[in-house]
């Protein structure tokens, strides 16, 4: 009989331990990893797991033995076992399209909580090493903006656009952003489609185990040709102890800036 142990910490992003001859099985929201650890090598299978299946917690499992199903094999020798799964955000904006349509009418102001699937950085030994970064939930590319001269490169996503954080399903792939839209200009502002700039973001998680960004304000000016960001210095309170777990993928040197409009809505 195959002997395992089951031990997977409420912060799943914790590292552990696993020994010559074992392999760690994880399975972080719709992602399955099976990381092995043989003699001066670790050895790496993925696959996918639908989206409406994921569990809402990380679950973690050593298991003695290597793995028969191997995609990749990395050439590493040392004494330590350590495995790191370190999450990151996306290297690409993610377009998101609400699911019903929302429009946001003049002078008026909404707060959504947008979650965006993370990136998974697999690191082994001490000091670690990357083997593989790879997406939890890979979506299709998209280009966005007013031509196919003016714009850029996204990610397209879905997302339910909700008010409140408390209606956000546990999913510990995904991290939740924070987006408040201000609408200074005359006319309504459909919310079809919003870029949501995500490799200017860092990553942080909380005690229950969730993954958040900083938050951000994009703010349509009165002549409505112009958007502002303003990215927060930290992720919000929340009445939660943060971690920072990783730093934006893109410095942009400050913390505020200004785009044009059909650069973050898409009109």
């Amino acid at each position: 009989m195959t002997k395992s142990s089951t031990k997977t910490p409420v912060s799943w992003w914790e590292a552990q331990e696993v020994g010559s001859g074992q392999r760690l099985e994880c399975r972080v929201g719709s992602l399955a990893l099976t990381i092995g650890r043989g003699k001066d090598e670790w050895t790496l299978a993925s696959s996918g797991i639908a989206e409406e299946d994921a569990e809402a917690k990380a679950s973690f499992r050593i298991v003695k033995g290597l793995s028969e199903e191997v995609d990749e094999r990395f050439v590493h020798s040392g004494h330590s076992g350590q495995v790191l799964l370190s999450p990151r955000l996306a290297d690409r904006p993610v377009v998101i399209r609400p699911r019903q349509p929302v429009f946001l009418l003049s002078g008026q102001t909404i707060t959504l909580y947008l979650s965006t699937p993370i990136w998974l950085q697999v690191q082994v030994g001490d000091p670690a090493v990357l083997l593989k970064e790879l997406p939890v939930l890979r979506l299709s590319d998209t280009w966005f903006g007013p031509s196919t001269r003016e714009g850029e490169l996204c990610y397209a996503g879905r997302t339910q656009a909700r008010h409140d954080p408390a209606e956000l399903p546990d999913r510990p792939h995904r991290a939740i952003t924070p987006l408040t839209i201000h609408n200074k200009a005359a006319s309504p502002l459909p919310l079809e489609k919003i870029s949501l700039p995500v490799p200017l973001l860092a990553l942080y998680g909380d005690q229950q185990g969730k993954l958040w960004t900083q938050a951000v304000t994009l703010t349509r000016q009165e002549q409505g040709e112009m958007a502002s960001i303003q990215i927060d210095s930290k992720a919000s309170d929340g009445g939660s102890e943060w971690t920072r777990l990783a730093e934006p993928r893109q410095d942009t040197g400050r913390s505020g800036m200004t785009r044009a409009f059909d650069l973050l809505f898409g009109h």
